[in-house]
């Protein structure tokens, strides 16, 4: 018996590591650009789908989950309490369950769950989860518990405006600090705040020109540190350790109702950004104190080279990959080459198939949700698109929370449900490789 348990205990201590090998802990997944550095999962998907591990109910919300350290985050409402709660990642069944209160209406009759994805970072001994709910208030967690060590109700202590949507920029963590975009839909509404991670003390703030749904993001080029903003207003690039405002480019529709809500993406020393509400795209190349533009949409002109709502592109080999458009039946997917801002083609039709779908990249292939619940397996490049697999009707509409893909497991939720398919393949059996068309691969 006791070697027998210790067997199991071996066991299970292999599984709980293999579970932290290709984690998906934050926005946009471990290179926070859509993208995971797994490879040999299963590709020859049956008609009906990969396998499915489990199939749960979820309350409201967009917030897709994180996977990290042997523990799946989920974040929802319920009524009038919105949940943070963490499942086993193989089964979905719930370890612990944080609740809070919340009266959230959204004022155009979307959900009322949280927008922000949870983001779950380690620093030594303790590894936090860290949950920015659609009103604007900050939740620190306990990773391995649940507890509650610290929260901050952002939105209130500062008298911020609300949001067309509610708060919907995921925070992000840089060093010490964590740092959160908030603000509403007038000019000169926005703040961006950093707080010390282990106590939530605000270390600086800096005013934007309002809200936005647009993650930050942090990047090292050229020597300094960059800290990208995408607010109402346009991109500010700020110094990280302070705040202070290094430069800033206007970028906004001239809709008033109207959002930035795409994260920007850093790809080298270059920097991307994009709105639809005639807006267009924008690519900079990246200086310590300055910026150069590569290519941007013409505001005046009705065509864009790539307009991305609420999708962030994901980029491989040189080239983007999104969705464009800012209504489902207006929507199709592009690639651009990312230096020079041509298009090497258009995927149209794609109103009841994708729409204004979310996609995310892994060893040669693309995974991509519709919005209508058509899950895909693509093979994207610059010379052309090739659809390996449909799978209709996984979830329902609207399925706006893009796929997470997390050691061999796939993740996709709407508002009613919450799936995981079995990625994985056994050792023994190999698995199916492939690149993008026309990848240099």
């Amino acid at each position: 018996m006791p070697v027998a348990r210790s067997a199991l205990l071996a066991l299970a201590a292999l599984q709980a590591a293999a579970l932290r090998a290709g984690d998906w802990p934050e926005w946009l997944g471990p290179q926070r650009d859509g993208s995971s550095r797994e490879t040999g999962w299963l590709k020859a998907w049956p008609e009906a789908g990969p396998p499915r591990l489990f199939d749960r109910p979820v309350g409201e919300g967009y917030s897709a989950v994180s996977v990290a350290e042997g523990r799946l985050i989920l974040y929802h409402r319920r009524g009038d309490e919105a949940l943070v709660e963490a499942l086993d990642p193989l089964t979905g069944r719930e370890l612990w369950t944080f609740r809070h209160p919340t009266v959230y209406v959204d004022d155009y009759g979307y959900s009322g769950g949280p927008r922000c994805q949870p983001l779950v970072h380690r620093d030594g001994e303790r590894a936090w989860v860290f949950a920015l709910s659609a009103e604007g208030a900050l939740h620190a967690l306990e990773l391995s518990t649940g507890k509650r060590l610290w929260g901050r109700d952002l939105e209130r202590e500062h008298e911020l405006q609300r949001n067309f949507f509610g708060a919907g920029a995921a925070p992000i963590v840089d060093r010490s600090l964590l740092v959160v975009s908030l603000g509403g839909r007038r000019t000169g509404t926005g703040l961006v705040l950093a707080l010390e991670k282990s106590t939530g003390e605000i270390a600086w703030k800096a005013p934007t020109d309002g809200g936005s749904y647009a993650t930050p993001r942090v990047a090292e080029i050229d020597g300094a540190r960059h800290l990208f903003v995408f607010h109402r207003g346009g991109m500010s690039c700020l110094d990280p350790a302070d705040g202070r405002e290094r430069w800033k480019l206007p970028w906004r529709s001239r809709i008033y109702e109207s959002v930035n809500a795409a994260t920007p993406l850093v790809v080298g020393d270059v920097l991307f950004f994009s709105a639809t509400y005639g807006t267009g795209g924008v690519a900079l190349r990246v200086k310590k104190d300055s910026h150069e533009v590569l290519w941007k949409d013409d505001l005046r002109s009705r065509e864009k080279i790539l307009d991305t709502h609420w999708s962030t592109a994901v980029p491989v080999d040189g080239y983007l990959y999104g969705f464009a458009g800012r209504h489902e039946g207006e929507a199709d997917l592009r690639a651009v080459e990312l230096s020079t801002g041509k298009v090497a083609w258009r995927w149209e039709g794609l109103e009841y198939y994708l729409g204004r779908g979310s996609m995310l990249y892994s060893d040669g292939h693309f995974i991509a949700l519709g919005e209508r619940g058509d899950l895909a397996l693509l093979k994207l490049g610059p010379a052309g698109h090739e659809e390996v697999r449909r799978v209709r009707g996984v979830l329902r509409y609207p399925a706006w929370t893009p796929p997470v893909l997390a050691n061999g497991l796939l993740y996709l939720r709407d508002e009613h449900r919450l799936v995981c398919f079995d990625l994985r393949v056994p050792r023994s059996a190999g698995a199916e490789t492939g690149s993008p068309a026309g990848s240099k691969e």
